[in-house]
């Protein structure tokens, strides 16, 4: 089916369009030209408010600079103060605890060699005592080993004959078996 031919309309002519953009363009200048000014204006207020931080920003700086630096001066005073007396003090500790470890030292090592003499000889006895005892044990356990040796070789031959006589009963017992499964 045929379909009729569409007809190609302009909806405005260029001109009217050109015009309204002249139009639009004449407003944006205009406040592009407003801004401008506001901008201007605005920066004349910046650079005054920058000044007048930068003037107070210098006078806390000097202030807080001078505290600071009397503060630094007091402290430094007293932590110099307290070093001395803290460093008077311990040095006084010091000897005072060195005296006393020394004399602690000298008494416990006299106690600790006391012991120690004592404990030597102890030790020394309970040596002998032990020592002759394993002798006499060492040799009990000598006259103990020839007759258990003596023991065992009377084992031996009797183990022996054991052996035999259960080979005999083995041989006895397949014998029958055999016979009774009909093998032989």
């Amino acid at each position: 089916m045929a379909m009729p031919a569409l007809k190609f309309e302009l909806e405005s002519p260029v001109e009217e369009r050109v015009a309204v953009l002249e139009a639009n363009i004449e407003h944006i200048r205009s406040d592009m030209s407003d801004v401008k000014t506001d901008i201007r204006k605005l920066n004349e207020k910046v650079d005054g408010v920058d000044q007048r931080l930068a003037a107070k920003t210098d006078g806390v700086e000097q202030r807080l600079t001078a505290k600071i630096d009397g503060v630094d001066q007091k402290l430094t005073a007293k932590i110099d103060g307290v070093e001395q007396r803290l460093t008077a003090k311990i040095e006084g500790v010091e000897q005072k605890l060195t005296a006393k470890i020394e004399d602690v030292d000298q008494r416990l090592t006299a106690k600790i060699d006391g012991v120690d003499q004592k404990l030597t000889a102890k030790i020394d006895t309970v040596d002998q005592k032990l020592t002759t005892r394993v002798d006499a044990l060492k040799d009990a356990l000598a006259s103990h080993a020839v007759s258990m040796e003596k023991a065992f070789s009377a084992l031996k031959v009797g183990r022996a004959l054991d052996r035999v006589w259960w080979l005999l009963m083995s041989a006895a017992l397949l014998g029958i078996m055999a016979r009774a499964f009909k093998w032989i």
